[in-house]
């Protein structure tokens, strides 16, 4: 049985991409989610309207593949924003394509909620700069083109 060295844990805990990512998802998800509690939506669902309404009409294929989701989780994600009235999903060219939009609510509500996003967005690139925030949305881009599956 091999032991476990506790330097290599400690490389790990200080290197893993997955878990530092994922904190750091997880802390700034936090902190938007605190400006945007007056709007209704958490900050994932504020993605999804914004991808909605910059897409037009996306399939739910595309829209699982632009957030790197699985399309049963993001299936679930937009029933929920389809049961509050702020999407349509409707069959897309065939049976199998199901499309995505924004209803004039979900329109009216993104338009509401995009100043709280703006604050959020601001007390981010005060904190952390926003030439900063743009070199690592950057490279975050690049890493996620270069984990995606082929």
């Amino acid at each position: 049985m091999t032991s476990l060295n506790q330097a290599d844990v400690k490389l790990c805990a200080q290197s893993c991409a997955a878990a530092n990512i994922r904190r750091a998802s997880r802390a700034i998800t936090r902190l938007y989610g605190q400006f945007m509690a007056a709007t209704g939506l958490e900050p994932t669902q504020y993605s999804l309207l914004v991808a909605c309404s910059l897409t037009g009409g996306a399939t739910v294929s595309k829209l699982a593949e632009y957030f790197a989701l699985d399309r049963s989780a993001l299936a679930r994600n937009l029933a929920v924003l389809e049961k509050r009235g702020l999407v349509k999903v409707k069959h897309g060219d065939d049976r199998r394509t199901r499309k995505i939009a924004l209803t004039p609510f979900g329109e009216a509500t993104l338009a509401n909620a995009l100043p709280h996003w703006r604050e959020a967005q601001n007390a981010v690139e005060s904190k952390f700069g926003a030439e900063r925030l743009q070199k690592l949305l950057s490279e975050l881009r690049v890493l996620t083109e270069a984990t995606s599956p082929i």
